[in-house]
């Protein structure tokens, strides 16, 4: 059995961290509040991010979903109407409960590993492996990163996991289906729902090109430049 934490508890709205991702979280109520200052005064710093099953201000147990990522929290900027913190997803933790107390929710968690291919040599996996690479390198790309910058983060990620959360911390999708590919602990299916969102953004990119080509082209017939 996994040892078990019990940690303050991070509410998102819109948002799913995922392991591997960095990224920066706003924060203004209250309860939030208070929990974030608990994990800074704690050694390891660490939160449990988990997404909010419901966009509502009064967060109990029952809108929280069970599975979330253990983070750290990095550094924290205080304004007017709250703090802005960085979050670094450590792992990914089913909670075993949550409750209450001094004003923020707490959750006792546990760490959910990832389940690896039977055969991470098989070619198939392989093949998937190497497509998702290159499709999240192609993605990066259209998206205006310079190259040295998408080559040298897929470098530094060899875990084929890691990998499928990387690319699923980046790529545009439903919060729902952030939380399901979160909630995917079988790293090839994983890795399967990421290629699919990768090449439909891709793929969204090649559509509005064309768009701006074809409208392009009607304003030049409209100004008499067609024959």
């Amino acid at each position: 059995m996994t040892e078990r934490l019990t940690l303050p508890v991070l509410p998102l709205r819109e948002v799913v961290l995922f392991p591997g991702v960095t990224t920066v979280i706003g924060a203004g109520r209250p309860g939030t509040l208070r929990a974030i200052e608990a994990a800074t005064k704690s050694d390891g710093r660490l939160i449990f991010a988990v997404s909010q099953r419901e966009n509502v201000d009064q967060v109990t147990p029952g809108v929280l979903y069970t599975m979330g990522t253990i983070a750290r929290v990095g550094q924290v900027q205080r304004g007017l109407n709250g703090v802005q913190i960085l979050l670094h997803g450590e792992r990914r933790a089913t909670a075993v409960h949550y409750t209450e107390t001094e004003g923020y929710l707490h959750a006792v968690v546990r760490d959910a590993p990832d389940l690896p291919p039977l055969n991470e040599r098989d070619a198939a996996f392989v093949a998937l492996y190497r497509e998702v690479r290159e499709r999240a390198a192609e993605l990066g790309q259209k998206t205006g990163l310079p190259d040295e910058v998408v080559k040298q983060v897929l470098e530094g990620v060899t875990d084929a996991g890691r990998l499928a959360d990387l690319v699923a911390g980046h790529v545009e999708m439903k919060p729902s289906e952030r939380q399901g590919l979160l909630e995917t602990l079988a790293v090839e299916e994983r890795l399967r729902r990421v290629l699919v969102a990768t090449q439909r953004q891709i793929g969204d990119f090649y559509s509005t090109g064309m768009i701006v080509n074809e409208c392009a082209g009607a304003c030049v017939c409209q100004s008499g430049a067609c024959n």
